[in-house]
């Protein structure tokens, strides 16, 4: 060490300190735009619009859940006509089975591009053939009297049907919600949105869809993208003590159907294994997750 003082030894580790620091704090950073990547939701599609369709992580769940009290609850042709809007159980049931519905992690968010905002989700969830599904699915306990009065409607709708054998599937995504804000209806985001859960469909190997559409206009939208009409009931003929329970129905809307598409690009896996991802995990049907819920706006 001879000619070398104490003081440029240190002067010299000084100089090396903050340079390792930097590519340490530097290393970081990379670490934690990997894990954003990893993170980041698939992107479904996108509109000339500016809405892109990605998968609804949980930090939208809150904003979901806005979304579908304002602007859904009181429009929805069932919903509307028991006014469950108007009804905080009944309102915090549905939200309770909302809830419960995007934890699989299956349902795909409208955005804005550049704002970021959630302006419509598409909420779903795969269903798989299995004794238990097929024996529980139809006993689902409901609490409050204006929700159990639109799941049995719903029920009604999808007892004389089974999708499975009507589209030789062993399990199917069943959409249970579409729902836009209000400037973001009428310009073909819907129908893209539907589309888009095709395309998520496919991604997971889930050759089918399947849901109960409410309107004209949904129908017609289904029908287009391949769906067909596998049992309807007529607004009118459902009654309940002799009076008609789903009267505000608006002009050309005369009944709801539930309609389910086969994806021909599609082969279903000769055996279901569970994956250990959570993003395209299937799991066993439980009573409580199994509702006969599924409308569209």
């Amino acid at each position: 060490m001879e000619g070398i003082t104490t003081s440029a030894v240190t002067s010299a580790v000084g100089i090396r300190q903050p340079t390792m620091a930097s590519k340490d704090a530097e290393a970081l950073e990379k670490m934690k735009q990997l894990e954003e990547r990893i993170k980041a939701p698939s992107i479904w599609g996108r509109v000339p619009c500016g809405i892109r369709f990605e998968d609804l992580q949980d930090r939208r769940y809150d904003d979901a859940i806005r979304l579908l009290k304002k602007h859904y609850l009181p429009e929805e042709i069932t919903y509307r006509s028991v006014k469950i809007a108007d009804d905080k159980e009944g309102t915090d049931e549905f939200v309770h089975n909302v809830r419960i519905w995007m934890k699989d992690k299956m349902s795909i968010a409208a955005v804005k591009e550049g704002t970021d905002k959630l302006v419509g989700v598409l909420i779903m969830r795969i269903q798989e053939k299995t004794a238990f599904s097929r024996t529980f699915s139809r006993v689902k306990i409901t609490h409050n009297p204006i929700y159990s009065t639109v799941m049995s409607f719903y029920n009604q709708i999808e007892k004389p049907v089974s999708v499975y054998d009507a589209l030789s599937v062993k399990r199917y995504f069943k959409v249970y919600i579409i729902a836009l804000k209000h400037r973001y209806r009428h310009r073909g985001i819907a129908k893209e949105m539907l589309k888009a859960a095709m395309s998520l469909s496919a991604s997971a190997s889930v050759a089918a869809l399947a849901g109960i559409f409410t309107t004209a206009r949904s129908q017609t939208i289904a029908e287009e993208l391949g769906f067909t009409k596998l049992h309807e009931i007529h607004y009118i003929r459902y009654l309940i003590d002799g009076e008609i329970v789903f009267w505000d129905t608006g002009l050309g809307n005369y009944g709801a159907a539930i309609m389910a598409h086969r994806i021909p690009t599609v082969d279903e896996p000769a055996e279901l294994h569970h994956q250990q991802s959570s993003r395209f995990n299937v799991q066993s049907m439980q009573v409580v997750d199994d509702e006969n819920e599924g409308e569209f706006k």
